[in-house]
């Protein structure tokens, strides 16, 4: 469940950024992509951020599971019990 919040996220990131590469820079993927050049582009950038990845990933994910996650869990649930709290309060 964890894994399609993180995918499902990502997947919005990157839809926002070509969105705005092509609001902004008048810039398709798609044009791009069809091109030779653009092929051996999106190959290499691919090749360089499975390489980079493979180093990163470990790192990034522990962190994020065990600091990240675990901080906005509880910043989350103390936000809800002082909205039920001042609910309380209030009736």
């Amino acid at each position: 469940m964890k894994r399609d919040r993180g995918f499902i996220g990502l997947l919005i990131i990157l839809i926002v950024a070509l969105v705005l590469a092509k609001y902004l820079f008048n810039w398709s993927v798609f044009d791009a992509a069809e091109s030779p050049q653009g092929q051996e582009t999106v190959s290499y950038t691919h090749q360089v951020l499975t390489t980079v990845w493979g180093y990163i990933s470990a790192p990034i994910i522990f962190v994020w599971s065990k600091i990240v996650w675990p901080i906005l869990a509880f910043a989350g649930q103390s936000f809800k019990a002082l909205i039920a709290w001042g609910q309380s309060i209030g009736h």
